[in-house]
């Protein structure tokens, strides 16, 4: 059996508050990205499917 592949399109909007915050915080985008991968590769399996979730609910459009 193959398993389905996910691919997800962040909405420019998104990446641009993505950046706008690192920069204004300091820190600098790549290990942002780093430090996020690292977080979800250690998280549970439970805790990676609401990850997943909630990125589909921003990029869906429904995040409240």
């Amino acid at each position: 059996m193959q398993k389905e592949k996910r691919s997800y399109f962040l909405p420019d909007k998104l990446v641009a508050a993505f950046d706008k915050e690192a920069d204004r915080l300091g820190y600098v985008r790549e290990k942002v990205v780093a430090a996020s991968i690292a977080h979800f590769m250690r998280s549970s399996p439970d805790a990676r499917a609401r990850m997943f979730e909630e990125l589909n609910k921003v990029v869906s459009g429904r995040a409240k």
